[in-house]
């Protein structure tokens, strides 16, 4: 009688061990799911108005070169609302940055949809992120320069090159 009891015990704790199991992978699908509609929110929420605002300015989608803070000081000076439009959109970024950090957002989501254009902003207003640091707080956009370096470097080691140190 004591066997079957033990048989019984051991084989209630095999079977509560696999229903655990099993649960833990359909919550960690539920949450893979829901951090893609939660990234593809705010992939969404785009600042494509703040990215028309800033080309009828600084006319970059051609450009590969870093804006000097010198212009874009200039130019805010002839309007205020280059300055507004210019922090909405790398604070979307770094909100983009933050999340994927943070396990709210799918890095490769946001990768496959975003690289180019915020590796593209970032190098275009580095000059002016550097400046803000300096300005306002040292911490602006330090997720988003993180997020960017980060792929770079991981581009570089698929091609065999060097990885940089700073984006």
């Amino acid at each position: 009688m004591n066997i079957i009891g033990t048989i019984g015990i051991v084989a209630s704790a095999i079977y509560v061990s696999l229903q655990f199991r099993r649960s833990a992978k359909i919550h960690q699908q539920n949450f893979d799911w829901n951090k893609r509609i939660e990234t593809r929110k705010k992939l969404d929420d785009n600042r494509f108005d703040s990215n028309m605002f800033l080309n009828e300015k600084f006319c970059y989608i051609g450009n590969k070169h870093t804006i000097p803070v010198s212009e874009i000081l200039k130019k805010i000076e002839e309007d205020s609302q280059i300055v507004v439009h210019l922090h909405r959109l790398l604070s979307y970024y770094e909100a983009l940055a933050n999340g994927v950090e943070n396990n709210i957002y799918d890095e490769h989501l946001i990768k496959s949809s975003r690289r180019g254009s915020m590796i593209h902003t970032f190098t275009l207003f580095k000059d002016w992120i550097e400046y803000d640091r300096r300005e306002a707080n040292p911490k602006y956009y330090i997720k988003f320069e993180g997020l960017i370096q980060k792929w770079i470097n991981e581009e570089k080691n698929e091609q065999g090159l060097e990885p940089l140190g700073k984006a």
